[in-house]
């Protein structure tokens, strides 16, 4: 057999071997089969409401999606949180995130912390934002640092710069000294 009869042998039977791209083994899609409608690198979003800017959302890679609709968010994941005089109040840092557009909720997952401005901090593996509500909240493990403290829980809801908040089932224990005075 000729090398020019071989190549067009092996060519053809490599392209027969090869299923077709974006296509499963059952013929149907799967969810990590979609493309989404709009990609973005060292991505910036906006997020504003009642007038006022709400959430900076910052990735170093973010996908949309029609259907549903949402954004995912991948890589350096970072939302600035402001209060309602507009000022900067906490930073929220994931590994990966996404918002649900239906349901105005942000899930943030991997490594999530939340820093507050005034110095708070707290670390979980999943963490949910509710735009309309303005609160964080989670249902995993937790660890909350505060100046004088390191608390423990599973479950957590606060607002987003962290000063009014709950552990819903706090662990640990803590000794202090109590001054009679």
């Amino acid at each position: 057999m000729t090398k020019g009869k071989l190549c067009i042998l092996l060519f053809f039977s490599i392209l027969i071997a090869c299923e077709p791209v974006g296509n499963s083994m059952d013929g149907e899609k799967t969810s990590t089969d979609r493309l989404p409608s709009q990609e973005s690198w060292n991505t910036m979003i906006r997020i504003n409401s009642v007038g006022k800017e709400n959430v900076q959302a910052r990735a170093a890679y973010s996908a949309h999606y029609d259907d549903p609709r949402e954004i995912l968010f991948i890589g350096d994941v970072q939302l600035d949180f402001f209060n309602e005089e507009g000022k900067h109040s906490s930073t929220m840092s994931a590994d990966t995130g996404r918002i649900d557009d239906k349901r105005h909720l942000f899930t943030a997952t991997g490594s999530v912390f939340v820093v507050s401005d005034s110095g708070m901090t707290l670390a979980t593996s999943i963490l949910y934002w509710n735009e309309s509500k303005e609160a964080i909240f989670t249902d995993q493990p937790i660890v909350l640092t505060t100046e004088s403290d390191t608390l423990f829980g599973i479950g957590f809801e606060s607002n987003s710069n962290l000063t009014n908040w709950t552990i819903t089932q706090p662990t640990g224990v803590t000794y202090r000294e109590i001054d009679d005075e």
